[in-house]
């Protein structure tokens, strides 16, 4: 009843005609259109109004993503949703969510569960359920997450090294400093494609705040680059123009936003090392898995050991699966989405009867 008293303002009608206006998904006009044609013949005619028209904060937002994205809008819409006409996130957060977690747990034997588990769940739970898009997204988690697991050679910790499987990349059990430089790379792509998505979004309705964030993801470059020099991983020639570069550029970010920008670019810049956590809880849970097998010859009975070893692989396991998930939403929540989010879209509610079970027919 409520909703149909809300319709009352958008109506109007005289003795020969009436006036309906709402909002429809683009993609469901052609429906529409065939519906009321069926129904009504040509006595009822559908005007689109040209965006220009519209003031962009009212129109609601119906998130559209291929079907292989759709489930990670469920970890998009934890937040509200983003306003219309700017971008929607959850492409994005398909591709680097799952690779951050298979990162950070990074064994084939843990995938294989995963993927296993995600299976079940996906056989057990009914279309359109949170049950049914949580095993969506278990799937890309598990595939990355075997994937990093040939790339450091680990299946059920040590296990895989014990029977001949070499690592493709390095054993992040030993090599920690590279696992770190490639955390806190995939970090500075990842912050890097933030700021360039803040600029995307800026730059149609404030051209100075888009310049301004240009030269704040400049900024960040030009510091990796001479860090990259100093530490002689790029030649020594790059650091002179780096630091150079950001003399300039220092006061024309200043200029352009303000005299709390460069507090905003160290932020930015720990944002990146936040990408360390990556490495810290990759380290850690391999660490895990190798105590647990070598429970098996600590304790005098093989029988005992098995068993102890097999419920700690299962607390790993457990711990594996929720902080990876927590800290890989962490760094998309707040270092990701605060370079470009713009939230406080209204959500789009189709107006319908509704049947006794509550949904709209």
């Amino acid at each position: 009843r409520l909703r149909e008293l809300e319709a009352v303002p958008l109506t109007c009608f005289t003795p020969h005609a009436f006036v309906l206006e709402g909002w429809a998904p683009s993609r469901s006009r052609g429906i529409l259109e065939s519906r009321l044609r069926s129904t009504f013949g040509d006595a009822v005619v559908v005007a689109e109004l040209s965006r220009e028209d519209w003031a962009s904060e009212e129109a609601p937002v119906v998130l559209s993503n291929p079907r292989l994205f759709r489930p990670f809008e469920a970890l998009v819409k934890v937040f509200p949703l983003p306003r219309y006409g700017t971008i929607d996130p959850t492409p994005f957060v398909a591709v680097f969510f799952p690779a951050f977690f298979g990162l950070m747990v990074g064994d084939i034997g843990y995938g294989a569960v995963l993927a296993i588990a995600g299976l079940v769940l996906h056989r057990l739970s009914r279309p359109e359920t949170m049950l049914r898009t949580a095993a969506e997204i278990i799937g890309p988690c598990a595939l990355f997450t075997i994937i990093a697991g040939f790339l450091f050679g680990e299946a059920f910790g040590d296990v895989g090294k014990r029977l001949g499987l070499h690592p493709l990349a390095f054993d992040r059990h030993e090599a920690m400093i590279p696992f770190l430089l490639l955390a806190v790379s995939l970090g500075a792509v990842h912050i890097l494609l933030g700021m360039g998505l803040g600029i995307a979004s800026a730059i149609r309705h404030n051209p100075r705040e888009a310049m301004g964030r240009g030269v704040a993801a400049l900024m960040v470059v030009l510091v990796i680059f001479a860090l990259l020099a100093a530490v002689k991983v790029l030649p020594k020639s790059f650091f002179t123009p780096a630091v150079i570069g950001l003399l300039v550029a220092f006061p024309l970010l200043i200029v352009l936003e303000g005299i709390v920008a460069p507090i905003e670019l160290l932020s930015t810049l720990g944002n990146i090392l936040s990408y360390a956590r990556i490495m810290a809880l990759g380290v850690a849970s391999v660490m895990l898995a190798v105590v647990a097998n070598k429970m098996v010859g600590a304790i005098g009975s093989l029988v005992v050991g098995v068993m102890f070893a097999l419920l700690f692989h299962f607390v790993n396991f457990a711990i594996a699966m929720f902080s990876p998930t927590v800290h890989a939403l962490r760094l998309h929540y707040v270092e990701f989405f605060g370079k470009f989010y713009s939230p406080g879209g209204v959500r789009y509610q189709p107006f319908g009867h509704w049947s006794p079970a509550g949904r709209p027919i």
